[in-house]
């Protein structure tokens, strides 16, 4: 299976908290092996993180951070109990918060 068969939002994706860029090895800052473990990753295997923005000094440049599955719904499952406690909308009605469904499909990639 390639991919992911929801489509997370860009901005539910950056909640997902990622080493620092000095703690990534080449590899991972060019997405070949996981951010988060050693994995090394394939078409088939991977979960792209979304694109990240970073400063350096007066320019920016960008990364294209991956995960495996298995990271990506633990790093999921933590910014979820982050955010449901913050969120109006999660203490209201869990069930109608955009954030909160995007953040429980990606635990879910554990199991594909």
């Amino acid at each position: 299976m390639t991919g992911a068969v929801y489509e997370v939002p860009p901005e539910v994706l950056v909640l997902l908290p990622l080493p620092p860029l000095d703690k990534q090895s080449e590899q991972q800052l060019r997405g070949r092996v996981c951010v988060w473990c050693p994995a090394t990753l394939t078409a088939e295997t991977a979960m792209d993180l979304g694109a990240r923005r970073h400063r350096r000094q007066d320019s920016h440049y960008v990364t294209f951070p991956r995960g495996c599955r298995r990271c990506t719904a633990r790093a999921a499952k933590g910014a979820l109990r982050d955010h449901a406690p913050r969120c109006e909308q999660c203490v209201d009605d869990a069930s109608r918060c955009a954030t909160r469904t995007a953040l429980y499909q990606l635990t879910r990639e554990e199991h594909r």
